[in-house]
């Protein structure tokens, strides 16, 4: 029983640990390199998925722009402008602060080596009627979860619209901040490739 007890309390000790670091900042150093790669419209390749459902239809993902900026508090502003590809009914936008965190003992597992941080924003402003200038909407579930390593340039996050279970996934992948002009052709390739896929699948 003891033993059990000590396990107990080691385990909600560990947690605790767990959380305070989760709520620490970076190092200054990690936040500055963060300030310059998240800077402006970046062009990542994304999934949409509505239900489970992959909505981009291609493996690859689609070219999608996103325009990073940062507040005077130390939040992150990621926002994604009128966002429709493949068999999305509906264009969405999206617009969220976000905070720069330090990685907890099992991300650390997850994302190994030196650089990760992580960013976490909550109650997004979800719209699919243009843009809307308020970063974020009290109240609409909607959130983003990413890392990024700014010493390699990858990046990963996923945001959740809570909007019919759309959901959009920015995989493991590193910045090339080059594609931004490359956009227009990027997404003119894309949908070049989604056309063929819509008949090799018979959704055409």
């Amino acid at each position: 029983m003891m033993c059990f007890f000590m396990i107990t309390i080691l385990g909600l000790s560990a947690c605790d640990s767990d959380e305070k670091i989760t709520q620490e900042p970076p190092s200054q150093t990690y936040v500055k390199k963060a300030k310059e790669i998240l800077a402006g419209d970046i062009v990542l390749s994304t999934r949409a998925t509505m239900n489970g459902v992959d909505k981009t239809l291609l493996k690859s993902g689609c070219p999608t722009k996103f325009n990073f900026s940062w507040r005077e508090d130390g939040m992150m502003i990621l926002n994604l402008s009128d966002f429709s590809v493949g068999a999305m009914p509906f264009a969405i936008s999206f617009k969220c602060a976000t905070k720069i965190m330090q990685l907890n003992s099992w991300e650390q597992d997850e994302y190994p080596g030196d650089g990760w941080i992580k960013f976490v924003g909550t109650d997004g402003n979800v719209t699919t009627s243009g843009d809307d200038a308020e970063d974020n909407q009290e109240g609409s579930g909607a959130r983003v979860d990413g890392y990024l390593n700014v010493n390699t340039n990858q990046i990963e996050f996923i945001v959740d619209y809570n909007m019919m279970n759309v959901r959009t996934e920015t995989f493991l992948q590193t910045i090339d901040k080059t594609r931004i002009d490359r956009f227009k052709e990027e997404f003119a390739q894309y949908e070049k490739d989604l056309e063929e896929a819509k008949k090799d699948q018979g959704k055409a």
